[in-house]
């Protein structure tokens, strides 16, 4: 499975020059999941930029891998697996 941050989904929207990184994992929809924050940040970030059918058209891009609504425990779950992990999260 892949999980692909807000700043990765921008990115790869905007055809920055990190967006080929980006682009297996976020093309590769089967194995791809994607966080409820993430379409929030994304939708925010979006419809400021470039306006509101653009920003649905990037949550309808999101929406087409696994959704999964982050609750309050899977989120402790998250910080816990980053700290042992060693990652940075935010």
């Amino acid at each position: 499975m892949n999980l692909v941050d807000s700043s990765g989904w921008l990115e790869y929207f905007a055809n920055g020059r990190n967006a080929g990184f980006f682009a297996p994992a976020i093309e590769d929809v089967e194995k791809l999941i994607v966080p409820t924050i993430c379409i929030l940040e994304v939708f925010k970030r979006v419809l400021q930029q470039w306006g509101e059918r653009d920003a649905l058209l990037a949550v309808a891009a999101m929406r087409q891998a696994q959704v999964v609504d982050l609750d309050s425990r899977l989120a402790l779950l998250a910080a816990r697996l980053s700290a042992e992990l060693k990652l940075s999260i935010g």
